[in-house]
């Protein structure tokens, strides 16, 4: 019978070897800070906010479980849907857990990436009713992840060619800015 610190040890070094792929991506610097859990509209960002396995890859059904899982968890009224507030409290609370995660302190760029989260709630709110569904949530991050999947293999990784501009700099025709 192993001892047990054997397990302790073998345990251990699974977790290791299961978390660095996840980590490696993670450690990629990118702009003025890598990307992380709060989101963002490049594919690197998007793809470090969204893979829960760590494979570096990122599914519809991956990005709709996790979405799932962030809209019932800011939902604090269990109304079924998020106000404004709800949303800005969950966005914040990943943009804390990044910044920390990155040693950084709260700087202009996070006031500036709440007070986004509320422009992006009312693009998102597409009845103007002042609340967030999950429909409209999801149907936001099914356009995102079609932006993203430019090789159109159902996965959002770095084999996907990145994104085309037309000449002035701007999207594609048909490509969406989606919120995170």
């Amino acid at each position: 019978m192993p001892h047990p610190c054997t397990r302790l040890l073998s345990g251990i070094a699974l977790l290791s070897a299961l978390a660095a792929p996840a980590l490696a991506q993670q450690q990629q610097p990118q702009g003025e800070g890598r990307p992380g859990i709060a989101g963002g509209h490049t594919a690197a960002a998007f793809i470090a906010a969204y893979d829960r396995d760590g494979d570096g890859k990122v599914s519809k059904d991956e990005l709709f479980a996790l979405r799932t899982d962030r809209f019932q968890g800011a939902d604090k009224d269990g109304d079924g849907k998020l106000n404004e507030a709800e949303y800005v409290a969950e966005f914040e609370g990943r943009l804390k857990q990044q910044y920390a995660e990155q040693g950084k302190e709260p700087d202009e760029r996070y006031a500036g990436g709440l007070k986004q989260a509320g422009v992006r709630f009312a693009v998102l709110d597409r009845d103007r009713d002042n609340l967030l569904t999950q429909e409209e949530d999801l149907a936001s991050a099914a356009k995102t992840f079609d932006g993203h999947d430019t090789n159109g293999d159902g996965v959002v990784s770095a084999d996907d060619p990145p994104r085309q501009r037309n000449r002035d700099g701007d999207r594609a025709q048909g490509e969406a800015r989606g919120g995170n």
